[in-house]
């Protein structure tokens, strides 16, 4: 599931939903079918960029194993990405375009190196992208402190992933937050940028993530599926009150 980006386009989608959900606005299905395979398609362009090291995680080399096909199935999925957004609205293929230079900007050395690999943007770099993303998609309207608070909130998220990644992080050159300072420090960095985020979203569902964000301390073999599915039951626990 974490090769073909299921829990990633899961993660993308809820914000996405969240922000029609402050906005107080109606939900579209269509809109949020194209967010999964958008961002399912995204992440499976950025993982078969994979670097044969140690240490790999399992995902790593079923990436490598199967990379052709990941290829094949990320195209597929990112044609589909495209029809719909251009379905609903022509302007949106700019912006589903975008996403995908963004990916191989981030991932890959092209004009210059990823932004994978400069240590204090990296988990901002995937934050600010996912928040504007969503924000853009709700028409931008929601107001400016909300897209900061997302911005904070999801780059927390990645923050936290990074610990998942640091040791194969470390071996492929890529130095991150969480390869260069303690475990204590990462949960320190990110609890602080979840209190300001959630605490200026003035709304019940920053209490939500405040309330959800130790969840993964409590489990933290599975760190990155908690952080990818937290989210969506601050969503269902938001749509349920």
């Amino acid at each position: 599931m974490s090769v073909l980006g299921i829990p990633a386009a899961v993660y993308v989608m809820s914000i996405v939903a969240l922000m029609v959900t402050i906005s107080q606005k109606s939900q579209k299905p269509f809109l949020l079918v194209g967010v999964g395979v958008l961002s399912a398609g995204i992440y499976m362009l950025h993982r078969v960029s994979i670097v044969e090291v140690e240490p790999m995680q399992a995902r790593h080399r079923i990436a490598l194993q199967h990379r052709k096909s990941l290829y094949g199935v990320s195209f597929l999925l990112l044609m589909v990405a495209l029809v719909i957004f251009g379905t609903l609205q022509p302007w949106l293929l700019v912006l589903a375009s975008g996403a995908i230079v963004g990916v191989l900007v981030y991932g890959r050395k092209i004009l210059h190196a990823p932004l994978r690999n400069r240590t204090f943007v990296k988990p901002f770099a995937v934050g600010s992208a996912i928040a504007v993303f969503a924000w853009v998609l709700n028409d931008c309207s929601n107001v400016t402190w909300t897209l900061g608070a997302f911005i904070l909130l999801c780059s927390a998220d990645a923050l936290l992933c990074d610990l998942v990644d640091s040791k194969y992080d470390t071996a492929t050159g890529c130095q991150t937050i969480a390869s260069r300072y303690s475990t204590f420090v990462v949960w320190s960095i990110a609890g602080s940028l979840y209190i300001i985020g959630a605490l200026s979203l003035q709304t019940t569902v920053g209490w939500l993530f405040l309330l959800l964000f130790p969840a993964p301390l409590f489990a933290t073999k599975f760190l990155r599926t908690i952080v990818d599915v937290r989210p969506v039951l601050v969503l269902l626990l938001a749509w349920s009150l």
